[in-house]
């Protein structure tokens, strides 16, 4: 039987993997891993979220401008190559089963949502925002197909705290897919910041696609702002 951690060390060492911010959590020793049964399925879904509640609790005084963390969930089923439509369902499936038992104790980060329409969503676990990254062996972008269905759960508060670093270290993100993936991932450079939720899957979204994602928070009384994630001019 395969090691899915060993797995996912190797997977972030590869060319075609292009996050630079996961080969320096690596390289710090700063990824935290889970792995479980079913991506989507309610058991592993409960156990997932009892892992990522100790990691959400902690993580808030660990972060700065030169942190780079990660928490990194695999599945051992469903084996084999998912379409992304599919791998799409799961993924939100499984975090709306997340969200269902966090949304009745915990609520908002702040500055931001649990709306997935909005500029400002994130997933949240006891209170703090994630970017979620999707992986699977069908995905169509090479640095997102990873051997067995894979979701990493990045701090929103990080990203902040990097300020003007956010900026260069996509900058060098989308250089490297480019260069060894042939383009950039069209979902971020068709919607950026628009809506954050298009990009958890990582496969390009519909115009008229809609987020299946219920959220069970208070709307957010922080309205977002465009200079919230602006580039530095000049």
């Amino acid at each position: 039987m395969s090691d899915p951690k060993a797995e996912l060390e190797e997977f972030i060492q590869t060319t075609e993997f292009s996050c630079l911010g996961a080969r320096a959590a690596l390289k710090k020793g700063s990824i935290v891993h889970g792995h479980y049964p079913a991506l989507g399925d309610p058991e592993s879904a409960r156990a997932h979220y009892r892992d990522m509640l100790g990691y959400a609790r902690d993580i808030r005084p660990t972060l700065s401008d030169k942190s780079f963390r990660t928490f990194v969930s695999t599945f051992e089923e469903p084996g084999g190559i998912l379409d992304e439509e599919e791998h799409e369902r799961l993924l939100w499936r499984h975090l709306q089963l997340m969200h269902d038992i966090d949304s009745r104790t915990y609520g908002l980060d702040e500055g931001a949502t649990s709306d997935p329409d909005e500029p400002n969503f994130g997933f949240h676990v006891a209170g703090h925002s994630f970017f979620v990254v999707g992986m699977h062996p069908g995905a169509s972008r090479a640095s997102r197909r990873f051997p067995r269905p894979a979701i990493a759960f990045n701090s929103l508060m990080q990203f902040m705290l990097l300020g003007d670093k956010f900026f260069s270290m996509q900058d060098a993100i989308r250089k490297r897919e480019t260069t060894n993936n042939g383009s950039v991932n069209p979902s971020f450079t068709t919607y950026e910041y628009q809506m954050p939720s298009r990009h958890f899957a990582g496969r390009m979204t519909e115009d008229d696609w809609k987020c299946p994602f219920t959220s069970r928070h208070e709307a957010s009384s922080v309205k977002y702002t465009s200079d919230v994630m602006q580039r530095p001019t000049g």
